[in-house]
């Protein structure tokens, strides 16, 4: 309820009970919208549907309803149904819905019936990297550092990795696995290392953010996204911005953009074992896959995907804007 006109603040957190909060930030913007002036609005994932249905409903204004995942992504067929529920909700209302990846698209109209017409594809970007090809970063071991940096969820494959590590280091014992981040199954992965004998060859770091990602990376002689499912998956993107060559699930929509990063089914350990063999043991392989990622990524650019947007809020508003050309 707002007071002499005012509307209640928002802290930023997520409080004890999300859905609630999610409701709650609907009915305030909601009132906001019934008295601001925009021409168009765009909600993020399932948090800001009803945020976005609320605002269109007051104010008449059309809604791009923006997929960097799905319930179904995260969880499996095992998702909480209201946010499933919050997820079709927000679809249908939605007179554009853009998505990550056409990976994401197809996934997008399975489940949730949207028509083929309102669906937009806007693929990720990454920030470019101006600096040279870099020298070989101070490292705590000699030894060459294969890494796995994400959630550790099953959406996030840890336990494929984990199996691939088991093959390679009976080729090459040296080999010296990395998993960062964090995640419901982060204590069967500790227990799965040991019943493997990898104590010694795997590492875990816990969740890591801001300078600490980056400097994992340029420790990194291989990042590996074994991914079951991968909207997009910006990781790669970051890992190929810091000349780490890149293996990666086929099962992600980042693939559909990426050429230089080598492919595998999600599942298939021997093939992803063979991949990181052949990337710490042939350095033609991977000095080729780095330019060519190089060369990629200089295509990748945020202005580019914001004019594809734009593009998208041209559709629904019929309103044309003046752009500013991109170098």
């Amino acid at each position: 309820m707002s007071v002499a006109g005012r509307s209640p603040a928002l802290g930023g957190s997520y409080g004890p009970n999300l859905l609630a909060e999610v409701a709650r930030y609907a009915s305030v913007v909601g009132e906001l919208a019934g008295r601001e002036t925009f021409d168009v609005i765009h909600a993020h994932d399932w948090m800001t549907y009803p945020a976005g249905i609320a605002a269109a409903r007051a104010s008449g204004k059309p809604l791009v309803a923006h997929v960097h995942a799905i319930e179904f992504d995260r969880c499996g067929e095992h998702g909480n149904p209201a946010i499933v529920d919050l997820e079709r909700r927000g679809l249908a209302a939605a007179d554009r819905v853009v998505c990550v990846s056409q990976y994401t698209a197809d996934v997008v109209a399975k489940r949730y019936c949207v028509a083929s017409q309102r669906l937009r594809v806007v693929h990720n970007a990454v920030l470019p990297n101006e600096t040279p090809m870099r020298a070989p970063p101070a490292r705590a071991t000699p030894e060459p550092v294969v890494l796995f940096l994400g959630r550790v969820t099953y959406q996030k494959g840890p336990a494929y990795f984990l199996e691939a590590a088991a093959r390679v280091v009976k080729a090459l014992p040296n080999v010296r696995f990395v998993i960062a981040g964090s995640g419901d199954l982060l204590p069967s992965i500790v227990e799965r290392t040991a019943s493997l004998g990898l104590a010694r060859h795997v590492r875990f770091t816990g969740f890591l953010s801001g300078a600490d990602v980056e400097r994992m990376y340029r420790e990194a002689d291989v990042y590996v996204m074994p991914s079951v499912t991968e909207p997009f998956g910006i990781a790669p993107l970051e890992a190929m911005a810091l000349d780490v060559p890149v293996i990666m699930s086929r099962n992600s929509g980042v693939a559909e953009v990426l050429k230089s990063a080598l492919k595998v089914d999600f599942g298939d350990v021997d093939d992803l074992a063979d991949k990181i063999i052949a990337l710490l043991t042939r350095p033609a392989l991977r000095a080729a896959l780095v330019a060519e990622g190089r060369r990629e990524l200089a295509g990748m650019r945020w202005e580019t995907r914001a004019a594809q947007l734009i593009d998208v809020y041209e559709e629904v508003t019929g309103m044309k804007t003046q752009r500013r050309s991109i170098a």
